[in-house]
């Protein structure tokens, strides 16, 4: 039963990074391709400064709908040394600032997590899903408060791409035939 209740959090972990509230302009191809530009050579500028991303670049902590990664590493870097050249890799792969590099790149890790994810929740997962609900539902190791969050939580991860916000969609559908792609640039900079 523990391990149904463990899995369940993961998904909600995985699940609740995926929503996000935003007014702005579509994502497009071009920004697509302007990301993918600077990532090897973000990579190789952290490999010379010996930027260790567990301990200077940490994943945010706290709500997982605000998942910005790319705003994080902005924030961390922006007092180191590398922050010059970091700026001028943002500058020559096509961004006009290192604010729009951290807001295209958040927002195309967060499409890009999402096609991830939905295209691995199998009926299978579902059923899992299904049977952790009401494992938690049965639960005398968990709190009335933490129950229902995580019940919540559960049936928002149900329901993904079912209440998803106009301006997500838009960005998932344009991610989504970059994605080969992106996996491959992925790939080349862990």
């Amino acid at each position: 039963m523990k391990k149904g209740i463990l899995f369940s959090i993961a998904i909600i972990i995985f699940f609740g990074s995926l929503v996000s509230a935003h007014a702005e302009t579509p994502l497009n191809g071009k920004d697509i391709q302007h990301f993918m530009n600077a990532m090897k050579p973000l990579q190789k500028l952290g490999e010379k400064y010996n930027i260790d991303e567990d301990d200077n670049m940490p994943m945010e902590q706290g709500d997982m709908n605000s998942f910005s990664p790319m705003t994080s590493s902005l924030e961390k870097i922006r007092t180191h040394e590398a922050f010059d050249e970091f700026k001028s890799i943002i500058f020559d792969a096509g961004f006009s600032s290192v604010e729009q590099w951290a807001n295209v790149g958040d927002r195309i890790m967060r499409a890009f997590m999402s096609l991830k994810m939905t295209s691995e929740i199998t009926p299978e997962i579902r059923q899992q899903i299904q049977k952790s609900l009401a494992e938690i539902k049965k639960s005398d190791y968990l709190s009335p408060e933490v129950k229902q969050q995580l019940i919540t939580s559960m049936n928002h991860s149900l329901a993904l791409g079912k209440n998803m916000s106009p301006d997500d969609k838009a960005d998932i559908d344009t991610v989504k035939p970059y994605l080969a792609k992106l996996e491959r640039h992925f790939e080349e900079t862990e």
